[in-house]
């Protein structure tokens, strides 16, 4: 069994069921057993969504424009190859002053398939930018580069299904960000209108992508709820530490999620 208190949850999500996990890596790597069927399990990934969801949703880039062709309302993110990519035929720099003016000035750069808000930096000058991006690439990293909104709260959804089962609101402390590992808090989704906006959006967007277990972010804009980001991997371990109440709900949601993963093998 695990030490990680997500993982743990995770794992006796299902423990009423029979399902037994077998450690493979520490801490990372399981093969979850059910009899004469198992799977391998690495992290919290269960491996209900496709490769090639999974893939798309690890850029940003590349979730924009599957949105955007899908007419869902997202976040428009331009990638920013490396300079020394294989197949890249464009001058990074360039792209991204040109996207700097179209955003009015006031731009956020980042790791194309980042998380947790590392190597991500509003951008308000082109010296600045071309800093930004030396320090990206610099890490061997491809960037994305998109519009900056000003919004104090940010809502994650989970979705199973294709159904919202989730709602949590991130609301920003001590930073722009709204990670809640990098001091932002959790607060509670209670309007029902604003509910059932976000879990509409959800919808529209994990049916877009293709996921059928994912995370939703959508920033409040002034042009409407717009998606930022969708995650292949729920991860709600600081979710969890702020809100204790939540986790048998949360443990509940795990269980269809495993067993449903059992019934396609």
């Amino acid at each position: 069994m695990t030490t990680r208190p997500y993982l743990k949850m995770i794992q006796q999500s299902v423990k009423s069921s029979g399902i037994i996990f077998e450690e493979i890596t520490p801490n990372f790597v399981y093969r979850a057993i059910d009899g004469a069927k198992s799977f391998v399990m690495v992290d919290a990934e269960i491996g209900l969504n496709s490769s090639a969801s999974t893939i798309i949703a690890m850029s940003k880039s590349l979730t924009y424009d599957v949105l955007h062709k899908g007419h869902v309302p997202a976040v428009e993110h331009t990638y920013l190859a490396h300079p020394d990519a294989r197949f890249n035929h464009s001058n990074p720099y360039e792209l991204a002053e040109c996207s700097f003016y179209k955003f009015n000035e006031h731009v956020v750069v980042k790791q194309d398939n980042g998380a947790q808000g590392n190597h991500v930096y509003k951008v308000d000058g082109v010296k600045d930018l071309n800093e930004k991006l030396d320090a990206l690439f610099s890490l061997q990293l491809n960037g994305a580069i998109g519009p900056y909104y000003e919004a104090e709260i940010e809502y994650r959804i989970v979705t199973f299904n294709h159904q919202a089962r989730v709602f949590l609101g991130k609301k920003r402390v001590r930073s722009w960000k709204h990670n809640l590992i990098n001091g932002a808090v959790a607060i509670e989704v209670s309007d029902q209108a604003k509910r059932a906006a976000l879990a509409e959006l959800a919808s529209e967007t994990s049916k877009a992508m293709g996921l059928d277990f994912c995370s939703v972010d959508i920033l409040e804009t002034n042009q409407g709820l717009m998606v930022i980001e969708v995650n292949h991997k729920v991860m709600l371990d600081e979710y969890c530490k702020q809100n204790p109440s939540e986790v048998p709900a949360l443990s509940d949601l795990y269980r269809e999620v495993i067993l449903q993963r059992f019934d396609k093998l």
